[in-house]
């Protein structure tokens, strides 16, 4: 899994880790890469799908805490964050359409290790752990991959376009396209 990593270093949310020391950031992803890729493919499927409902929910999270003109009202807000916090919580995600996807162990444990390190980054506020976050996130996103994510992508709007709405899901895919560029054409 090789991306372009100039253009991950220039994705807003990675710049700062970059600037700061590219090899050494760059090196954490790598580390991450190479976790990830010890699991199989319907693994990676399941885990795209969980990353792109939390991108989601980022998003209209986000767009709340800044009143943004098309943020959904605090109930919608507050429903969407207790859906995928649950997903996550119960270590399954229950498709309105009446599937239920389930977690291995392993992933499980990674689910956990994640959930730890976006607390201690983002809650708790504990030096450098957001930038290990960071590290772990673009990770994902690379070796999930285009057409993994893609398909996910699909899933979401097909089965929570009216917890999200076409809006929100929309911006997801924003957020998540500049990681999807820095995947190298045979990498997809």
């Amino acid at each position: 899994m090789l991306p372009n990593w100039q253009k991950l270093s220039q994705i807003k949310e990675l710049r700062q880790y970059f600037e700061a020391d590219f090899a050494s950031f760059q090196h954490r992803v790598e580390h991450h890469i190479l976790a990830l890729e010890q699991f199989d493919s319907k693994e990676l499927d399941k885990l795209a799908l969980l990353r792109v409902l939390e991108v989601t929910n980022g998003c209209t999270q986000w767009g709340f805490r800044r009143q943004d003109p098309q943020c959904l009202s605090v109930d919608q807000t507050r429903e969407c964050m207790r859906t995928v916090i649950g997903f996550i919580l119960a270590k399954q995600i229950d498709l309105p359409s009446g599937d239920s996807i389930h977690f291995s162990p392993p992933i499980e444990q990674l689910m956990n290790e994640v959930r730890e390190l976006y607390h201690a980054a983002f809650k708790k506020h504990i030096e450098g752990a957001e930038r290990e976050y960071y590290a772990s996130s673009a990770a994902q996103f690379l070796v999930y991959g285009r057409q993994r994510l893609e398909s996910a992508t699909q899933v979401v709007a097909q089965e929570f376009e009216s917890l999200f709405t076409p809006y929100y899901l929309e911006q997801g895919r924003n957020y998540i396209a500049p990681y999807l560029e820095a995947i190298l054409p045979e990498e997809s």
